[in-house]
């Protein structure tokens, strides 16, 4: 192969490795993609071991409760994992810590949707696991992606918007704490719940 047919070659592989690594730019973006499978989780869930309103509500609201544990787990222990050598270190945290790097730069504030299919994808194994139940697995997943898509509105908000409401205020404020002041502690985007259970919150002192 020639060196030019080389190249051009490489130049391919690597646009399309862009594709499949590629951040979106909008939470417009992971919403059209996440919303329609939460929905055809719901429908299977339903179809497969029909419940009642409530319970199934119930299910999906414990998924987006368990969004915000999975969210603190993901930011501590995953995202700022910089103590391993390479190539993990990249895998594990690089792409968070080019976002820290450039924190207001559109296409480095959301997660590549290669990267969040493949921690939903795994999350939803354990889901089924600890349940012994697909369907209790589908609408558990459902309500992390609600939890999901809520995470990513808040820290596409806290770099990119002023936000008029008490509770956007404080939340941009918290969360670029942990950018400015603090990078080890303030983990927490769409609550600062768990860094209170854990001790992990930002203090002056």
């Amino acid at each position: 192969m020639s060196n030019a047919a080389t190249l051009k070659t490489v130049k391919a592989s690597n646009g399309f490795l862009e594709i499949l690594v590629r951040r979106f730019s909008h939470p417009w973006m992971p919403m059209a993609l996440y919303l329609p499978i939460g929905a055809l989780l719901v429908w299977f869930a339903q179809t497969s071991e029909p419940r009642s309103l409530v319970s199934t509500g119930l299910w999906v609201m414990g998924g987006v409760f368990l969004w915000s544990f999975v969210e603190y787990l993901l930011h501590r222990f995953v995202f700022h994992w910089t103590e391993v050598k390479e190539p993990w270190r990249n895998l594990a945290s690089g792409l968070h810590m080019q976002h820290h790097r450039t924190a207001d730069t559109a296409d480095l504030i959301l997660a590549p949707p290669l990267v969040s299919m493949f921690f939903g994808t795994f999350i939803f194994g354990v889901f089924a696991v600890l349940t012994w139940s697909l369907t209790r697995a589908a609408l558990l997943e459902t309500g992390l992606f609600i939890g999901y898509l809520a995470y990513e509105w808040v820290h596409f908000m806290s770099h990119r918007f002023k936000p008029k409401s008490a509770v956007g205020k404080y939340l941009k404020h918290y969360h670029l704490r942990h950018h400015f002041k603090d990078p080890h502690h303030s983990y927490g985007v769409t609550s600062p719940l768990w860094d209170y259970v854990f001790g992990s919150t930002y203090s002056n002192k």
